[in-house]
């Protein structure tokens, strides 16, 4: 996929300009999907505040990575023109 294709998907999408775009089955406009990063417990709890949890030399805490991303229809593409045939 183009830059161009790719800009042009997250600005419909409204996100980052760093975001991961994803071709997907379907005719699907661009949407942003996932989960931001954060912090869990080892049993799986969301931390809201992670300094509040932390003690020195000890942690429960796990950091789990960002799931963000563009979800645009490959058929939606095809139909507005922004990949060759």
């Amino acid at each position: 996929m183009k830059i161009q294709t790719r800009r042009l998907v997250r600005t419909i999408a409204n996100s980052h300009v760093s975001t991961p775009v994803e071709v997907v089955e379907g005719n699907s406009c661009p949407k942003l999907v996932g989960d931001s990063f954060h912090y869990q417990t080892l049993g799986g709890t969301r931390i809201w505040h992670p300094s509040a949890y932390s003690k020195k030399g000890w942690s429960n805490m796990r950091y789990v990575n960002s799931t963000v991303r563009v979800e645009v229809g490959a058929k939606w593409m095809k139909k507005m023109g922004l990949v060759s045939k």
